[in-house]
């Protein structure tokens, strides 16, 4: 629209602004906004007793974990009021190249 025009604040004004209202840079920290700790304490204590009961050769018990090079990620800092020093994260959305990296028990592979 031809009305609408781009707003470019200093630092000071910025600073001021914040000031006024009570606002401070934060860490978004982690994922905690996203995860289930109930279910992945529970998940940990059965595969535990599973990997006991059925895999007594360490070879055949593989470790594997995903990593990933984000494309569109998400800022890890906000600002927020003053007394809200700390919040959880979100998830990072999917748009990212995917590995998949793993070794067994004995760390042979």
């Amino acid at each position: 629209p031809a009305n609408v025009y781009k707003f470019v604040a200093s630092n000071g004004w910025f600073s001021g602004w914040k000031s006024r209202f009570g606002m401070t840079s934060i860490n978004l920290k982690g994922e905690k906004e996203s995860n289930d700790a109930v279910a992945a304490e529970s998940f940990k204590r059965n595969l535990t007793k599973v990997i006991a009961k059925y895999y007594k050769d360490p070879t055949k018990v593989y470790n594997v974990d995903e990593t990933g090079l984000c494309t569109n990620k998400l800022p890890t800092r906000t600002y927020a009021s003053a007394n809200a020093l700390s919040r959880g994260g979100f998830k990072q959305p999917k748009t990212r190249v995917s590995l998949l990296l793993g070794g067994n028990m004995e760390g042979e592979k």
